[in-house]
C-alpha cells in the first residue's frame, strides 16, 4: 500500500499572532516536525500546501521529497480548499492507494501512529481511518483513493467533517495514547503546550 503525506500550511495564522509552521520548536522550524514524522515512517512522498510565506516554508523543507502545491487563495479560503487541491494533485501524480491529511501546525505526531493507521486500513476494507481517544477523533485521518475524487468534488458545508456526514464512509479506529494527535497550535498557549510536550518528548528519547 503507497501512501502519500498531505500537509497543508496555507493558513494566516491570525490568532497566533506569528507565522506558525516558521516558529521554532527544538531548534528547527516546526513544519519541519511535521514533515519528519513522515519521513521517520518511511512515508517519503509528500504533497505540501503552501499560500503566506510560501518560499520560506519551502526552504525549510529542503532536503525533503516534497511536491509544492500553491493555493493563491488562502486569504478568501478555510483549510478544506487547500486539502482539495493536495487531494487532486495526489490523485492526478497517480499511483497512491491512501493519503494522509495532516496540518502543519501537528508537529508532535509520532511516526507510530502513522504505521498503526496504515496497518488498520491494510486489515480492514476501511474508507477513512482515524487514530482515537476511544471517545473522539484525532489527527492526521487516513483516507483510501476512492475518496479523493467525492472530496474533491464536494462543495457542501463544515469542510471535511460535512464531506464525511455526506459521503457516509466507512471509518475504522485506532486507538492511542499519543497526545500529540490532539496538539495543535492556534495560539500562543498552545504553542507553549508543545513545546512543553515536545521537550518532555526528547528528553526521554535521549535518556532512553
Amino acid at each position: 500500500m503507497k501512501a502519500a503525506g498531505l500537509i497543508t500550511v496555507a493558513g494566516q495564522s491570525l490568532r497566533m499572532h506569528a507565522f506558525k509552521p516558521l516558529l521554532p520548536i527544538n531548534g528547527k522550524p516546526m513544519i519541519t516536525h511535521t514533515a519528519g514524522a513522515f519521513s521517520e515512517a518511511g512515508i517519503t512522498d509528500l504533497f505540501v500546501v503552501v499560500g503566506k510565506q510560501g518560499e520560506e516554508v519551502i526552504s525549510a523543507l529542503e532536503g525533503y521529497s516534497a511536491r509544492f502545491l500553491w493555493n493563491n487563495a488562502y486569504t478568501q479560503t478555510e483549510m478544506f480548499a487547500s486539502l482539495q487541491i493536495g487531494l487532486n494533485a495526489i490523485l492526478r501524480a497517480g499511483g497512491y492507494d491512501v493519503a494522509f491529511l495532516l496540518p502543519g501546525d501537528m508537529p508532535a505526531v509520532e511516526p507510530k501512529v502513522l504505521l498503526s493507521l496504515m496497518r488498520e486500513m491494510e486489515s480492514g476494507d476501511w474508507d477513512v481511518v482515524f487514530p482515537s481517544t476511544g471517545k473522539r477523533r484525532l489527527h492526521p485521518p487516513l483516507i483510501h483513493q476512492r475518496m479523493f475524487d467525492p472530496l474533491i468534488v464536494y462543495s457542501g458545508e463544515d469542510g471535511l467533517r460535512g464531506a464525511f456526514r455526506a459521503m457516509h464512509p466507512r471509518i475504522g479506529y485506532v486507538i492511542t495514547t499519543n497526545a500529540g494527535c490532539a496538539l495543535d497550535v492556534d495560539t500562543p498557549e498552545d504553542y507553549a503546550r508543545v513545546q512543553r510536550y515536545m521537550n518532555r518528548s526528547q528528553k526521554q528519547e535521549d535518556e532512553a
